[in-house]
């Protein structure tokens, strides 16, 4: 299993657009992915799990992945995520 810290960047942390974004990027790929901040589970290919965690600016996530190519797959999202902006 790939785990790695990411951090939110995007000023308005994971809203709507964002948010939508992560969840097209997360789509196709066809591992399990998991977004922990200390209890809560988070399914980035579900906008509504994104949403309902209310992730802001400045929070600690991990990205896990499970599946094929696990490692690449984690690496790119962690990117993605540290990427996203408004």
């Amino acid at each position: 299993m790939f785990q790695e810290k990411a951090v939110i960047k995007n000023p308005s942390g994971l809203h709507a657009r964002p948010a939508s974004d992560l969840t097209a990027f997360c789509k196709n790929m066809p591992q399990e992915i998991r977004l922990r901040h200390g209890e809560t589970h988070v399914n980035p290919k579900s906008i509504i799990s994104i949403l309902a965690a209310g992730l802001k600016q400045g929070t600690e996530i991990i990205v896990e992945v499970m599946g094929e190519n696990e490692t690449e797959t984690g690496e790119s999202l962690v990117a993605f995520i540290e990427s996203l902006t408004e």
